[in-house]
């Protein structure tokens, strides 16, 4: 749909979930394009899940082993699509 959404820390209690150009996210390299699925939702109902669905993710609740930008795609993903992302994304966080 020509959007990426990501989830990341700040102090505050409100939501920690943007949007940026796909493969533009500030402060990251883009690395890989892994295809989960497909979803029957057009763009203005992505969007309006993601806003319902990021009050799930503020962002003083961020936190790099437990609740990380990883943890945000695999719920968003398996909630939009059915299917979870690849384990091994996330591996690094459990070490």
């Amino acid at each position: 749909h020509g959007v990426e959404y990501a989830f990341g820390a700040h102090d505050y209690p409100t939501s920690g979930v943007f949007e940026v150009e796909p493969r533009q996210c500030p402060g990251f390299k883009f690395r890989k394009s892994i295809l989960v699925g497909t979803t029957c939702l057009d763009p203005a109902q992505v969007r309006e899940f993601m806003e319902r669905h990021s009050v799930n993710y503020h962002g003083d609740t961020y936190h790099l082993i437990v609740k990380n930008c990883n943890h945000f795609c695999k719920d968003v993903c398996y909630r939009l699509t059915g299917k979870s992302i690849p384990k091994w994304v996330n591996r690094l966080a459990r070490i």
